[in-house]
C-alpha cells in the first residue's frame, strides 16, 4: 500500500483545497476584557446547517471520498485533533491526495467540488461541526474511490 505523510495545516498548504480557518492574522473586534470577536470568517449566502458529527478511531487508510458542487464544507475540530483526506477538484486522482492534521479548535473551509474524506479521529472520539449549504447529504453529494488504498503516516 502507498503511504503519504499527513501535512501540518497551513493556510499556504492548504490553499489548493480552501481555507484554514484560524483567527491568525486576523483583528479582532469586540470588548477585549470580555471577548475577541471575528465575525464572517466564512460566509455562506444559502440557508446553513450546522451538523455535528462523532469520529470514531479507524484505521488512517484512505480509499473512498465525496464532494459537494455547490457548497463549501466547513469542518471544525471540537474536542480532539482530526486528519482529514483531500484531492483536487475534477476526477479524483491519487497523485492530488494530500491529507492534513487538524488540531482541535481548528478547522477547514473545503471549496466547492473538492474530493475529501471521512475524517479520522486522533487518540480518541472527537466531535466535530460539519457547516454547509442545507440538505447538502441529500441533493449535493457525490461519490468516488481510489484504486488502490493510500496509508497515511504522521
Amino acid at each position: 500500500m502507498k503511504m503519504i505523510k499527513v501535512s501540518k495545516l497551513t493556510q499556504d498548504a492548504f490553499e489548493p483545497y480552501g481555507k484554514v480557518l484560524t483567527v491568525e492574522g486576523l483583528e479582532p473586534g469586540g470588548n477585549p476584557d470580555t471577548h475577541q470577536w471575528y465575525p464572517q470568517v466564512v460566509v455562506i449566502d444559502d440557508p446553513t446547517s450546522i451538523n455535528l458529527m462523532k469520529v470514531i478511531p479507524h484505521e488512517f487508510v484512505l480509499k473512498e471520498f465525496e464532494a459537494h458542487d455547490h457548497t463549501t464544507e466547513n469542518l471544525i475540530a471540537m474536542d480532539g485533533d482530526l486528519i482529514v483526506g483531500v484531492a483536487c477538484a475534477g476526477d479524483l486522482k491519487e497523485e492530488t491526495v494530500k491529507a492534513f492534521y487538524i488540531p482541535c479548535g481548528l478547522g477547514i473551509s473545503l471549496n466547492p467540488s473538492v474530493w475529501h474524506a471521512v475524517p479520522f479521529a486522533v487518540g480518541k472520539e472527537v466531535m466535530s461541526a460539519c457547516i454547509f449549504k442545507n440538505n447538502t447529504s441529500h441533493d449535493d453529494i457525490y461519490f468516488s474511490s481510489l484504486p488502490e488504498e493510500i496509508g497515511l503516516a504522521l
